[in-house]
């Protein structure tokens, strides 16, 4: 029999993926937490965010992921479900697709702190028991791990983006490089 991976879902908008996102992924790995990190960009965000295309945004996550070798992933099950995207399905699709694994979802305290406006967020626990991660800012959560994503965002690259700054120290150079390919911050 073998032993069951445990799998951490780390879903989000990924638009852009940063070092925050990357430093959380070494946590979780070397940290115990997790055997895998499956990285899972949103298709659709349920609050209608606007967001760059899922193809693009996938193909950043990949970038972002490849100092991992093959311990994290970029899963872009979410293009396979219904839109808007919930979490509570992406779950539910992961779990009848590795049956007996260890799934955990990976939230940010600010989002667990608004855990009661998600869509059946008690049925994506019930698959997927929370990790949360603390966020500088946000209020702190009784269940958080001891350790806190730096204070980077995607918005903040986004408007750094726009105004021609520099992101340096912020976005992994393979992230930077298949940023500027594409046209979504043209």
């Amino acid at each position: 029999m073998t032993k069951p991976i445990r799998r951490a879902l780390y879903g989000g908008s990924f638009d852009p993926p940063h070092f925050g996102h990357q430093f959380l992924i070494q946590y979780l790995l070397e940290s115990g937490h997790a055997d895998e990190v499956r990285l899972i960009p949103c298709n659709d965000h349920p609050l209608g965010k606007k967001l760059s295309p899922f193809a693009d945004r996938a193909s950043w996550c990949e970038a972002l992921i490849k100092p991992f070798n093959g311990r994290a992933v970029v899963d872009t099950v979410e293009a396979e479900l219904p839109i808007p995207s919930y979490s509570f399905q992406t779950a539910e699709a992961l779990a009848a697709l590795f049956p007996g694994d260890e799934l955990r979802w990976v939230i940010g305290t600010d989002a667990a702190a608004q855990l009661d406006q998600w869509v059946e967020s008690h049925r994506l626990m019930a698959v997927a028991p929370l990790l949360v991660i603390g966020r500088q800012g946000a209020p702190e959560h009784p269940n958080q791990l001891p350790l806190a994503m730096p204070d980077v965002s995607s918005s903040t690259i986004r408007q750094r983006l726009r105004n021609g700054q520099s992101l340096s120290g912020l976005v992994p150079e393979r992230v930077l490089l298949t940023l500027s390919k594409s046209l979504a911050f043209n």
